[in-house]
């Protein structure tokens, strides 16, 4: 009965997370991980989606900018392959 309502609390805690425009596999992991306080952290946080055009735009290029690849040209990333490979 109890391991029920954990894999509940862990997919409630997704699908709400996904409404409210989180990454529902993160969030799963977290539901799963804490059960129900899960689910009241993905309640409780503050919606990735808003119906302000300048603030969604905003938080989409901030998603926008964490899904981009690492780039070669830079300088700080230390890479074991040869250059001309």
């Amino acid at each position: 009965m109890v391991i029920e309502f954990w894999i509940f609390c862990a997919i409630a805690t997704a699908v709400v997370a996904a409404v409210r425009g989180g990454h529902s596999l993160l969030w799963l992991l977290i539901g799963c991980a804490l059960g129900p306080i899960g689910l009241l952290f993905a309640i409780l946080k503050p919606s990735l989606k808003s119906k302000v055009p300048i603030v969604a735009a905003e938080r989409q290029a901030e998603l926008d900018d964490l899904k981009k690849p690492f780039r070669e040209s830079d300088p700080d990333i230390i890479s074991t392959k040869p250059k001309g490979e």
